[in-house]
This record gives C-alpha cells, structure tokens and sequence, in this order.
C-alpha cells in the first residue's frame, strides 16, 4: 500500500471508530449500556456491523476502551505532576482534562454512565497517597487510612459530578483550589490532631 493510500486508510479507520464512539455517546445520554445493541450503535453511526467488529467485540467493550483513554490521560497528567498528595496543581490538571473532555464526561458522570468507572477514577494512585500519607502522618491505623482515602476520593468524585451537572460554572483552576483546601484541611487537620 502507497503512502497516500495508507493515509487515507487511516484517515478512515479513524472517521470510522470516532463515529462509533460518538454514536455510543450520543446513545449513553438516553440509556443504560446493557440497552444499547451493537446495531443499534451502528445505525446511529451509518456504519456495517461487520466493521464495527473489526474494532469491537461489543458496546461494553467500545465503552471500556473509551473510558480507558481518559483513564490513561489522567494517570498520566498525575504521574507528570511529581507528587501524590491532593493538592491545587494536581486536581488543576485532572479539572483540566475533564474539562476538555467535557462532552464524554457529561456521559460518564451522567444519568447513565459507569459507576465502575468512577470508583476507578477515585481509587487512582491510591497505594501511593496512603503511603505518603503513613510518611508524613508517622504510624496511622490502615483502617483509619482507607477510610481517609474513601473520603478524600468520593469527595471529590462527588465534586467533579456536581460541577459537571452544573455545566462547568467554575474554571478548573477555581475548582482545584476549593477542593484542595475542603481536602487538605479537613484531612490534615484530622491527621495530626491524632499526634
């Protein structure tokens, strides 16, 4: 295959599976996952169901491999950042990328999205924040920690629900710096009144 010829295959493959994805989010506004068929998502997307299966083996399948973009974006953006701990600059950064991925995030924090992903989006780097945690707190109670932890990432999970349901009225950066002092000061102060 000719250099242009491959381009314009890719260029295909990738027009092809951007309306997949669209379809299925665009369906996801009006239903539950296990209600929407693969026909169903190809109808909308005015593509073959044998293409469809090239890329997918079904819609939970189109949605794990969406979710897990986004996943991997944030996980990235808090391995970039240096550091465990909540602060401003690493909820910045995850505010950041909700925000530009706003329309699937609509969907995923919506009506009908995947609660299973928001627990996972809650439990991110979670074994590295207890630990800094253990570090800076001295020796703390592993139950007492995984309930900080609990709070510290429904918190904000709840948070990020809520400024999505409210159309993103707050900048990122404003939303960081409110969740990082509700965070910060409720945890910290716990903490080390339990010196």
């Amino acid at each position: 295959m000719k250099g242009s010829e491959q381009t314009r295959e890719n260029r295909r493959v990738r027009y092809t599976r951007m309306a997949l994805r669209e379809s299925l989010l665009a369906l996801l506004q009006q239903y539950p996952i296990n209600k929407i068929t693969v026909s169903r998502i190809c109808e909308q997307a005015d593509v073959n169901r044998s293409t469809f299966y090239l890329y997918y083996k079904d819609s939970y399948d189109l949605l794990e491999k969406i979710e897990s973009e986004l996943h991997d974006e944030l996980s990235r953006a808090i391995e970039r950042s240096g550091s465990t701990l909540p602060n401003s600059d690493i909820l910045k950064h995850v505010y950041e990328i909700i925000y530009k991925n706003r329309d699937l995030c609509r969907v995923l924090f919506g009506e009908y999205g995947d609660k299973e992903f928001l627990k996972k989006i809650g439990s991110m780097n979670r074994e590295q924040i207890l630990q800094d945690w253990r570090r800076q707190f001295g020796s703390i109670d592993d139950t007492l920690l995984e309930y900080l932890h609990a709070f510290s990432a429904y918190t904000n999970i709840g948070v990020m629900e809520r400024w999505i349901s409210r159309d993103f009225q707050e900048t990122p950066e404003q939303l960081a710096q409110l969740v990082s002092r509700l965070l910060m000061n409720g945890v910290s102060t716990y903490l080390s009144q339990r010196k």
